[in-house]
């Protein structure tokens, strides 16, 4: 009676063990911790066994092909995902037929496999296949062929073929304002990257179009002080800036600093780049006095980044036990610090040392510098 208990025990673990969905789910959570080795035998078997099973086109099969090319890309083995890829384009195709928009997902990931290869020809055959299917099956204003030109213009841009994106784009342009109407949201990457299209040519004047359309349709989305509408001010001022208009350049550059200070604070390192980008306008128009106190703003900003590098490679030291570099990386942030507007920083930066000191028997000098840092911090 044991006997047989144990048997059926065996058998039941042994068919868990060569259950496709559960075999697939512990592929799928090794894959999820970069355990690519260990997922690797689990999805072959699942592959195998529904093979045996149902044939070699069956098309509950694609998922788990899919799955194991997936892993072969993340581990850059190209061939092996190649070959995986396009057994799940032929299953589809007997499947759905050779000119089903149903193709198109596959062809998708064997454009981008291509493309991080290097393989730009095969990588572009896929992105003009897809183009094809699309038209031939839901005609020139389908909204879905939209997003297919827009991917076919970021391969283009991501490969320097500038004047073949600009059509793509503008097809894709057209095509969402008929949709979603001219001010619609989705419209703002696409107008951007029309936008790159000229400024990557040094052809700046048709640039300025797209880049006002953007700012408009992010105004009236979001409002015209908030925070996502200061990236478009920058990079329509970065180009009025480049076509050597200063002025407009400076009043862009005034709004999106009013927008980073207003949502980040007076004090955030991340709006000097801003600070920088106004001042160069206003150098520009020989406004030296303005531009000086932004630049100088800028360093400060600047300055209290590295000074807070400059602490944590000191405590990093410190924690190795190298404490004379430690010293000497504390003493340089504190140097620093104390040219900062605000003394946060500083007192900071002296209670570390202050520690570090007390470390090294040198109490006297480590009381001197906790005072100091209470002090500050009053």
């Amino acid at each position: 009676m044991r006997f047989a208990a144990a048997l059926i025990l065996a058998l039941t673990l042994g068919a868990a063990q060569d259950d496709p969905a559960q075999l697939r789910r512990q592929a799928s959570a090794l894959a999820a911790m970069g355990k690519y080795t260990d997922a690797e035998p689990l999805l072959a078997r699942v592959i195998e066994a529904r093979t045996q099973e149902s044939g070699p086109d069956d098309p509950a099969l694609r998922p788990d092909i899919i799955e194991l090319a997936a892993l072969y890309r993340a581990e850059g083995r190209t061939p092996e995902a190649e070959k995986l890829y396009l057994r799940a384009l032929q299953i589809t195709e007997k499947t759905a037929g050779p000119q089903s928009v149903e193709l198109i997902p596959d062809l998708k990931l064997l454009a981008g496999l291509y493309a991080g290869a290097a393989r730009v020809t095969d990588s572009e055959k896929q992105y003009l296949r897809i183009i094809s299917l699309r038209i031939n099956a839901k005609g020139t204003d389908d909204l879905d062929l939209a997003h297919d030109c827009a991917d076919l213009a970021a391969f283009y841009i991501a490969n320097k073929r500038y004047a073949v994106a600009e059509p793509n784009l503008r097809r894709a342009i057209d095509i969402l304002s008929k949709h979603l109407g001219s001010e619609d949201p989705a419209l703002v990457p696409l107008l951007d990257s029309l936008a790159t299209v000229f400024i990557e040519q040094k052809n700046y004047p048709p640039a300025e179009a797209p880049l006002r359309h953007a700012v408009s349709i992010q105004e009236q989305t979001d409002g015209p002080r908030h925070v996502n509408v200061a990236p478009r001010l920058d990079r329509l001022g970065m180009l009025y800036y480049t076509m050597k208009r200063y002025a407009e350049a400076e009043q862009l550059y005034r709004r999106s600093l009013a927008i980073w200070e207003s949502a980040m604070g007076p004090n955030n390192p991340d709006l000097a780049t801003t600070l920088d980008n106004l001042a160069v306008a206003l150098a520009s128009q020989d406004k030296y006095t303005e531009a000086e106190q932004l630049y100088r703003r800028s360093l400060g900003l600047r300055q209290t980044v590295m000074t807070a590098s400059l602490n944590n490679l000191a405590m990093a030291l410190e924690g190795k036990g190298e404490d004379a570099k430690a010293e000497r990386y504390y003493k340089q942030a504190i140097a620093m610090a104390e040219k900062l507007p605000e003394s946060s920083m500083l007192a900071f930066t002296l209670h570390n040392y202050a520690l570090l000191l007390h470390k090294m028997g040198r109490d006297p000098e480590s009381k001197r510098h906790e005072a100091r840092a209470k002090a500050l911090e009053k």
